[in-house]
């Protein structure tokens, strides 16, 4: 490999973490000095310029979010993978601190990752920091991966050409197949492209490709051969043979795409999938389950308690239905980020999916209204898959939860234009500013405990993309709800996904890949 190539992603030995901390009251910057620098695995950075420093994890209170809010958000949204801010606050002003940022600053509330409550205690930070900490190391490791997919795909753009005779003797080889196999032209010229066979492959696996070229036929596989100094290296190879005016074969051209590389970082690629799975079935399984267990416990409570113990139930029982929203979240990026090759994408009934969605959010959010005044037509199929629904599905959950009304109102429509449906998300919260609403589609963008799954509107973006589908953000002027007297008491904003339209005729199978 040439110099300044990249090799394929390694895992390292574990380095310190590396803690920015930026908090000003002294008590809390004693404690938590003091509990880092005596954890080995941490390493404390202070006074360090924000935008430049070299940092995993940033721990700061509610002062310091003031003082560096441009520079905090600046980094953040230019870091290509996960890095999580955690925010400490008093724990008797906990719920009053949250619900304030939200309302006054959600530019500053999405980016804040989680808060700590202080005072805490030490198995509760070291779980937060162990917590988000992973998914910035697992981040790191997607990205990396990606890039070095990337990479290698570019540097192999290069094809290794050989060319036979009838009898299969070597009439001609290019600079490809030399730096692939090692030799030179002059040492195969003549000879059998035998000379590459490693024995991997059975007598079988030549005859059936010989038959199948000496028949006319075109031949594609994947090889496994050996290089003049005997080392492996695996090759997708196409054999096409080339006929005479007369359509006699007369020699036959082989054309070699050096996959080595790229073979062994799909390797680790699936090894990673693989563990990612298992995360995911635990989280999706156990987690889950518990979450389900703890809500229908606390729903026959309800009629038991005082007016104020059913307000503090209604918290839990939002904060256990959000930890059931993030399984499905978490569930539906494994399959997009993880998904075997190009989505299978079929004519899906809009309004089915539609309605089947609002149903389901409605059950979610009793305190919510929730409707479809303007449904698709029963004739109108998109082109899409199952995962449709967690587009609508995130959407929705994204209107109600940053919506600090009495009744969060969601009204959900849809228009065709041409060959395309217009399916619009309106809600009457609080709107938008549109400076920042092209960042909110960014992977990572929301925060984890900002009212929202944190990945959700980057889930919908990916899989409207996906779809070959555009997604954006629009005021809420012409999307008025329909027992509506005043429009103009609350902004609102209106997310409007478009989806190609197609009929199920057009396609024979039912299933369409792109």
């Amino acid at each position: 490999m040439s110099t300044g190539e990249q090799q394929p992603y390694e895992e390292t030995a574990a380095e310190p973490t590396r803690i920015l901390l930026l908090v000003n009251d002294p008590g809390d910057q004693h404690v938590l000095s003091e509990w880092l620098t005596a954890h080995e695995q941490y390493t404390l950075i202070e006074n360090a310029d924000i935008s430049e420093a070299a940092f995993d994890c940033c721990i700061l209170d509610r002062k310091a979010l003031r003082e560096h809010r441009t520079t905090l958000l600046t980094r953040k949204q230019k870091e290509q993978v996960v890095l999580p801010y955690l925010l400490l606050v008093p724990e008797s002003r906990h719920r009053e601190v949250y619900d304030r940022l939200g309302e006054t600053h959600p530019e500053l509330w999405d980016a804040i990752d989680g808060v700590v409550d202080m005072p805490v205690a030490e198995h509760r930070l070291s779980e937060k920091l162990e917590t988000f900490l992973d998914l910035r190391h697992q981040s790191t490791i997607a990205f990396k991966q990606r890039e070095q997919l990337r990479q290698i795909r570019d540097q192999h753009a290069g094809h290794g050409v050989l060319i036979t005779d009838i009898e299969g003797k070597i009439e001609y080889v290019n600079r490809g197949f030399e730096s692939q196999s090692g030799y030179t032209t002059e040492e195969v010229l003549g000879k059998s492209p035998q000379i590459l066979k490693s024995g991997e492959h059975d007598e079988e696996f030549y005859a059936d490709l010989w038959e199948t070229i000496t028949g006319g036929e075109i031949w594609t596989g994947t090889v496994i051969n050996k290089k003049k100094n005997g080392d492996r290296y695996v090759v997708k190879q196409t054999i096409a043979p080339v006929t005479s005016p007369s359509g006699d074969i007369v020699r036959f051209i082989a054309v070699n795409h050096d996959i080595t590389e790229l073979q062994t970082l799909e390797e680790r690629l699936r090894e990673q999938r693989e563990q990612l799975d298992v995360l995911n079935r635990v989280l999706r399984h156990d987690i889950r389950n518990d979450m389900n267990v703890v809500t229908a416990w606390g729903e026959m409570l309800e009629d038991e308690l005082t007016a104020d113990g059913k307000e503090k139930l209604d918290r839990i029982l939002r904060a256990g239905n959000h930890v059931i929203e993030l399984t499905n979240v978490a569930r539906d990026l494994s399959e997009l980020i993880y998904g075997d090759g190009t989505p299978d994408l079929k004519p899906i009934s809009l309004r089915q999916y539609l309605n089947e969605e609002i149903e389901k959010r409605q059950e979610t959010f009793s305190n919510a209204k929730i409707t479809m005044p303007e449904p698709p037509d029963h004739s109108t199929h998109v082109l899409a898959n199952e995962l449709l629904s967690s587009v609508f599905r995130n959407l929705i959950n994204n209107a109600v939860q940053h919506n600090h009304t009495a009744q969060p109102r969601v009204a959900v429509t849809a228009e065709e234009v041409g060959d395309v449906v217009r399916v619009s998300v309106s809600d009457n919260g609080p709107g938008i500013p549109p400076d920042v609403r092209s960042d909110l589609f960014q992977e990572g963008h929301k925060g984890l405990e900002s009212g929202g799954t944190g990945m959700g509107l980057f889930l919908v973006d990916n899989l409207v993309e996906s779809y070959g589908g555009d997604v954006w953000i629009a005021d809420r002027v012409d999307y008025a709800f329909p027992d509506e007297t005043d429009s103009d008491d609350l902004p609102g904003v209106v997310f409007i996904v478009e989806l190609q339209t197609i009929s199920k005729e057009d396609s024979n199978e039912g299933s369409i890949n792109e």
